[in-house]
């Protein structure tokens, strides 16, 4: 791939900075996303991802030509339908090529890792990283319905079953665990390579016995090996309504080592003592994507406003009605440093409307990934080199 500064710059069109600055409105101003009525959500996503799309067709010389070759242009965007049209690049292309529109030195590089050694290598400038924390909203009110008003800088304490951020190595999932920060005051309970499960329960349990507030963070096989831990040494707890479970990444390698979501809900309740299955959220996200879909109390993920979500027929890539399963995309106008413009290698589906906690929008269902994809996932990898103490 080439340099973003072999770019050129193309006409300038009505659009300006003004998209973007109302996304950053929405993104860390914004109390409710889903309150927004739906045709509003759908009106502001149009213009968002027009924007982007005018954004990276002038910064990135590779996706300009990659567009020019489908014979798309932005005037394909007059109208909401053409979102369908953007050209998206298949998520394997961030393990060929270095997909950048802003200068090398203004980015980190975030990764994720396969089990036939592949990665895919994404470049994240200040902007777009400050937007990927945005959409995990820690003060919106998703997640108040799993904590209430408990106060959880003071009150609170979050288990994180991961690597801190210097131990990540620009793994992606564990970089966006460490993100549980802005929730509480966090220790991290991988270090060197090890999940120290013991030093995990023993903090646990006296911050239960302090009255705190817990939340134990983690991929979900850590969070299974936390349970299988406690279980074989005959520890449970009573947590009741003061504690939480949130997991991020892959929940299976294969079906036979597949986690079941409703079994894990299951057992963590029991195990932890809690009062409601609601109190286990998972949240969505891959390396590639620079948004975080957060589950809801009826575990329905909610994509925030801004993501344009199309699932594909796999024969021809054509936009499949709602509901029905296909391989999911998306349109993501938060990354600035690269276009977020994605085919992914999940099956899926999506639905507009009908969740039973009443938010507005749309909630995606992942249903597993292609059968010809060896790419795990940076969680399912990084299960595969952590030892337990």
């Amino acid at each position: 791939m080439t340099d973003p500064s072999e770019a050129r710059p193309a006409p300038s069109l009505v659009r300006t900075g003004t998209e973007f600055a109302e996304l950053d409105r929405l993104i860390f101003e914004e109390e409710n996303w889903w309150a927004l009525p739906v045709a509003e959500q759908a009106a502001l996503r149009h213009r968002f991802v027009a924007a982007a799309v005018e954004h990276h067709l002038e910064h990135n010389a590779d996706y300009r030509r990659f567009a020019e070759a489908r014979g798309f242009t932005l005037a394909d965007l007059d109208e909401p339908a053409g979102l369908a049209r953007v050209p998206q690049f298949p998520t394997r292309m961030f393990k060929r090529a270095e997909i950048r529109s802003v200068p090398a030195q203004d980015c980190d590089v975030f990764k994720s890792s396969g089990t036939s050694g592949t990665r895919s290598m994404v470049w994240r400038d200040e902007p777009s990283l400050e937007r990927l924390a945005g959409s995990l909203h820690p003060e919106g009110d998703i997640w108040r319905t799993l904590y209430g008003d408990i106060d959880l800088d003071d009150d609170g304490m979050m288990i994180h079953l991961g690597p801190g951020r210097r131990e990540a190595d620009g793994v992606w999932i564990s970089y966006i665990m460490t993100l549980v920060e802005m929730f509480a005051s966090t220790t991290s309970y991988v270090r060197d390579g090890v999940l120290h499960l013991k030093d995990a329960v023993r903090d646990l349990e006296s911050a239960l016995a302090e009255g705190r507030f817990v939340c134990v963070a983690g991929p979900p096989v850590f969070v299974a090996e936390l349970l299988r831990h406690m279980a074989e040494n005959s520890v449970k707890t009573a947590a009741g309504d003061r504690m939480a479970v949130i997991t991020g990444g892959g929940w299976k390698k294969s079906e036979s080592t597949r986690l079941d979501p409703d079994e894990l809900r299951a057992l963590a309740m029991d195990t932890f003592g809690l009062a409601d299955a609601s109190q286990v959220r998972d949240v969505f996200n891959q390396v590639e994507l620079n948004t975080a879909f957060i589950e809801c109390e009826h575990h329905r993920k909610h994509v925030p406003p801004w993501v344009e979500v199309i699932v594909r027929d796999p024969r021809d890539l054509a936009p499949l009605p709602t509901g029905e399963s296909g391989l999911m995309s998306y349109l993501d106008p938060t990354a600035r440093s690269y276009p977020c413009f994605l085919l992914a290698e999940d099956f899926g589906s999506a639905v507009t409307g009908g969740c039973p906690c009443g938010r507005g929008g749309t909630t995606v269902e992942i249903h597993r990934r292609m059968k010809a994809s060896s790419h795990h996932g940076c969680a399912l990898r990084l299960a595969e080199t952590v030892r337990t103490d």
